[in-house]
């Protein structure tokens, strides 16, 4: 062993130390690196017997032919050939190389051959032919190149080049006109001469087969010299399952349907089951398989055949019986693998049943589908959808390749095609997409492409060139938003998508029932694409424009409803799209121009005075244009949705969404009666939030009275607090707003003891909030405001947590107390030792906590140094001794009121109740005294302005607790039920496949008998 094999050797050797394996690796890098480094490895591998360096000198080959091959000399090309060519015949045909070393040599050669075959090597068949009658090993090699050919020409597993792929097809050609005759007989005699002596040979031979039989002439295989020999071996243990999977590539041949049956029937799949020995279970799984794939085919050739004029099949049925007579024999195997192993044939058999099944009768009534048969067939047919959808979480695959096929077939030639079968078809894609999330994660990315894929095709053919019938043309509509997050982004194939949306087979479509349902799926795809749409921005309009005037002609074929899905759509494109100023104002004015002139003339010219109970025409539009101006407001925020950053200043819509919002704020006073005028201006302050954001402030204080004076429940009065959370400023405490601040406050506390935690929790953080902005040290205090503390949210921070539906273990009762705590501690800070010290000495005594140690204890948590989590101790732990010890506050204070109430009547009488409030006032500077106080100072009794302004508070409050408990029940049955179907899912994960074959095989055995 010479200095390099040794430096070789080191190179592979894991326990070789560091210092001698860089001087190893430096020693071969030279000889990779060197020009004729090559020329070294091929004297080399001649006289070494180490592996590792025959392995090292056909890396070296490797690199050369890969990456500097075009560099050589015909010479330098010549003794490469040579040198691999006399290693065959010196060394890998007398000796017996390691399996490794002859794959090695085999990937090398076959590097050679797609440089030089068929221009400077086209013999190199016949030479390695000529070599195979000097014995097994030279075979052996032999094979192994035909196997390298291929990997490395063949197939497509590997990415290459479209030059590499051109180039390899033009190798596969040259092969097929020239060499592949004489390598079938090859193996022929190969598999005659060694099958018993050397099964090994036999078996390669067998495989060669299987790689090669999908792309060279079928004939070549499926004549009467291999057929009867693939039986033979069938019967031959060491080569049954190699011949069985020569038959499988057989049947899988892509060819023409009636050609593919015709060469199913002649394999006679049935005697090759009746003929070999079904003793061994991985064999019969081997078999099995071979089943399923022959029947998939029968099937799907017979479906291709059935639609076509020009190919027909003589005894179709009878080979699809002889499959389906199969199919029970091996689903009805003891063993659950055998039965799994035809499962899709089965699966696919009970689909194409089930599909036969959806289709429409020719009888079915489409303007009459409330009919007796009509529903009852409406019902079957969504069974029979949860069974397709159970088969394709089953059986994916097989399921797409099915409607794929399906598809395909009738976008050829939809002429012969009833409608019936077209909607069936789109009806199973569309249910795919109802199953799929059923499915493992890989199988969902798998099939995004051909949703896309699927769409893009439909909506191209001439399937939808046309109006289309009323069935065919909603499953179409449904199915393409379903499936518009995997559309490619590619602009004509959008557009002929859209377009489909907006002429004639659409939103202009001459049935009522088309119309409406494409402009509704229009503004859902719309939301789904939004970029990618905004490009055809103007063509939408021009196609919609008409169905946007608002007025009873238009309605007569646009509802109103239609109108708003129309509005909504453009506002998404316009508000989304990255316009420049001039162009978003030349889009907002072609849009609100219409309706904003409308309602002006209706407001300024009084026309609503004119209606009538019985004609409310002007007031129903009134609702409809303020409608169609917030719904268009949806898509305009100040930041761009596709960036995330503000949009540049100014915002050229802010001008007309104010205009519009100065003449709707007018209108509850108008028309005081409607409460539709009044919600409908609600919603579109709603809206101008979102839309203006810091530009409504300036307003606030015009159109707050107006707001609070209709918003005639709590929940509303919270849920307008709530859209101005981040606005509280001192708009609030302006002086025109001076006088419904106290409103404000009021409605705020009572939200903190609705029974809806969520509507608790932001009413508690807008407390805080207000305690930051108008408490002592704040940005805006405000004058007396400490005396709201005190008497309005210290209590009910006690009193929230200790209502009876308040659960300390449920999460979201525990957010809200955590958001008290938060404004406690607040307090502490703002206030000090003033504060804490009242807490101590006179607030809990007040309410009758006497414990010395849990007044110590709550007046440790207020201090800065205390955790949060604390809080939760004190109401949860040690048998809920907060709770235990207080005298609730709402009880407390109904005791206060009653002793109180006879002393101050007369006062009360005369100062006259309209102009006063009354509490207990235990704030520090008036521990015992009770006296009316005027209402714009921030003394305020919780409950007797509550009993003034909201009579049926409580009469509400309950019939919004049964709503929510109602809505929870309904979501604990949904979670309920979902748990519970994750758990079956679960569950029968395992057990699935063989519980449902059991109904299969009795599904089959019912229908064996039908004619297919």
């Amino acid at each position: 062993m010479d200095d390099f094999e040794t430096a070789v050797i080191y190179s592979f050797d894991p326990l070789i130390g560091d210092d001698l394996k860089q001087k190893a690796l430096a020693l071969t890098n030279s000889v990779k690196e060197s020009p004729d480094g090559w020329k070294y490895c091929t004297e080399k591998l001649f006289q070494t017997k180490s592996i590792h360096v025959k392995f090292f000198c056909f890396h070296v080959f490797q690199d050369l032919l890969l990456h500097k091959y075009a560099q050589l000399n015909d010479d330098d090309k010549f003794k490469l050939k040579s040198t691999l060519i006399n290693y065959l015949k010196m060394v890998l045909a007398v000796q017996n190389e390691e399996a490794a070393v002859k794959n090695k040599y085999a990937q090398i050669v076959v590097l050679l051959f797609k440089q030089e075959y068929p221009e400077n090597w086209s013999s190199f068949f016949q030479e390695f032919l000529s070599l195979l009658s000097n014995g097994p090993n030279l075979i052996d090699i032999f094979l192994r190149v035909l196997k390298a050919i291929d990997e490395e020409v063949v197939s497509y597993d590997v990415h290459r080049s479209t030059a590499e792929l051109a180039h390899n097809t033009f190798i596969k050609d040259t092969m097929r006109d020239s060499a592949i005759k004489d390598i079938v007989l090859s193996w022929y005699e190969i598999l005659v001469h060694y099958h018993q002596s050397n099964p090994q040979l036999a078996n390669m031979t067998l495989q060669n087969i299987k790689y090669y039989v999908g792309w060279i002439d079928i004939n070549l295989i499926v004549n009467d010299k291999f057929i009867p020999l693939f039986f033979k071996l069938l019967n031959n243990k060491a080569l049954r399952e190699e011949a069985c999977d020569c038959f499988k590539e057989i049947v899988n041949k892509g060819m023409d349907s009636s050609a593919k049956l015709s060469l199913i029937k002649q394999l006679q799949i049935t005697e090759i089951v009746n003929v070999v020995a079904l003793d061994d279970l991985d064999f019969i799984i081997r078999v099995g398989s071979l089943v399923n794939l022959t029947g998939m085919e029968v099937l799907r050739g017979l479906e291709s055949v059935s639609q076509s004029q020009d190919k027909k099949f003589e005894g179709g049925d009878q080979l699809l019986e002889q499959m389906l007579a199969l199919l029970l024999k091996f689903m009805n195997n003891e063993h659950n693998d055998v039965s799994v192993s035809v499962m899709n044939f089965s699966a696919l058999y009970i689909t194409k049943i089930i599909r036969n099944k959806m289709k429409y009768s020719a009888d079915f009534d489409f303007k009459n589908i409330d009919g007796e048969e009509e529903q009852q067939f409406t019902e079957f047919r969504k069974d029979l959808s949860t069974q397709f959808r159970n088969i394709f979480r089953i059986c994916p695959e097989m399921v797409g390749s099915f409607v794929h096929n399906i598809l395909t077939n009738i976008v050829q030639d939809p002429s012969k095609y009833f409608f019936t079968d077209i909607e069936v078809a789109i009806y199973l894609l569309f249910q795919m997409g109802e199953g799929i999330s059923a499915t493992p994660e890989d199988t969902m990315k798998s099939f995004e492409r051909f949703f896309g894929a699927m769409v893009v095709l439909l909506s191209s053919s001439k399937i939808v060139e046309n109006e289309l019938h009323q069935i065919v043309a909603l499953i179409y509509f449904e199915t393409v938003v379903r499936y518009a997050k995997y559309i490619p982004a590619d602009a004509q194939q959008l557009n002929s998508i859209l377009m489909t949306f907006l002429d004639i087979r659409g939103v202009h479509n001459r049935n009522p029932v088309v119309r409406s349902r494409a402009g509704y799926l229009l503004n859902k795809l719309v939301k789904q694409l939004k970029v990618q749409l905004f490009p055809f921005i103007n063509k939408i309009i021009e196609s919609l424009k008409n169905h946007l005037i608002i007025s009873y002609e238009i309605q007569k074929e646009v509802p109103f409803d239609e109108q708003l899905n129309f509005y909504e759509s453009l506002g998404v494109l316009i508000g989304g799209a990255s316009l420049s100023p001039q162009e978003e104002q030349n889009y907002v004015e072609k849009i609100l121009t219409s309706p904003y002139q409308k309602m002006e003339e209706i407001i300024t010219k009084a026309l609503y005075k004119s209606d009538t109970k019985e004609n409310p025409f002007y007031t129903t539009q009134l609702v409809q244009l303020i409608s169609v101006i917030g719904t268009f407001s949806k898509g305009f925020t100040p930041v761009n949705n596709s960036t995330g950053t503000l949009k540049p200043e100014p915002h050229s819509y802010k001008i007309y969404f104010t205009k519009s919002l100065l003449l709707i704020i007018q209108l509850p006073n108008l028309i005081q009666q409607n409460e539709e005028i009044k919600s409908r201006t609600f919603f579109y302050m709603h809206r101008m939030v979102d839309c203006l954001g810091v530009d409504l402030k300036p307003m606030l204080p015009e159109i707050l009275p107006t707001i609070l004076s209709y918003a005639n429940n709590i929940p509303t009065l919270i849920e307008f607090i709530m859209i101005l959370n981040n606005s509280l400023s001192s708009t609030f405490t302006s002086p025109k707003n001076i006088n419904i601040f106290e409103q404000i406050l009021s409605t705020i506390i009572a939200g903190c003891t609705l029974s809806n935690e969520g509507i608790q929790k932001t009413s508690f953080s807008i407390i805080r909030r207000l305690i930051e902005e108008y408490g002592q040290g704040g940005n805006k205090p405000v004058e007396g405001f400490v005396k709201f503390i005190y008497n309005q949210i210290l209590p009910i921070c006690l009193q929230a947590p200790l209502q009876p539906q308040f659960n300390i273990a449920d999460v979201a009762s525990n957010q809200v107390l955590m958001e008290i705590a938060k404004s406690l501690k607040l307090i502490a800070q703002k206030y000090g030792d003033e504060f804490i010290n009242y807490v101590g000495s006179a607030f809990l005594p007040s309410i009758q906590i006497q414990s010395t140690e849990i007044i110590q204890r709550f007046t440790q948590l207020l201090l800065p140094t205390a955790p949060l989590k604390d809080f939760q101790e004190l109401f949860c732990k040690s048998g809920k001794p907060l709770q235990e010890e207080i005298v609730p506050y709402n009880l407390l204070e109904k005791k206060n009121q009653k002793m109180n109430n006879q002393n101050h009547q007369n006062k009360k009488q005369k100062l006259g109740n309209e102009n006063y409030i009354y509490q207990y006032d235990i704030s520090p500077d008036n521990n015992d005294r009770k006296d009316p106080v005027p209402k714009n100072n921030f003394n305020l009794d919780y409950n007797s302005y509550m009993e003034h302004m909201f009579k049926n508070v409580k009469e509400m409050e309950y019939i919004q607790k049964l709503e929510e408990e109602i809505e929870q029940m309904k979501i604990k049955e949904k979670e309920y039920l979902y748990l519970l179907e994750e758990s079956r899912n679960q569950y029968k994960l395992k057990k699935e496949k063989s519980q449902i074959l059991k109904s299969i095989i009795k599904y089959i055995e019912n229908l064996s008998q039908e004619q297919y």
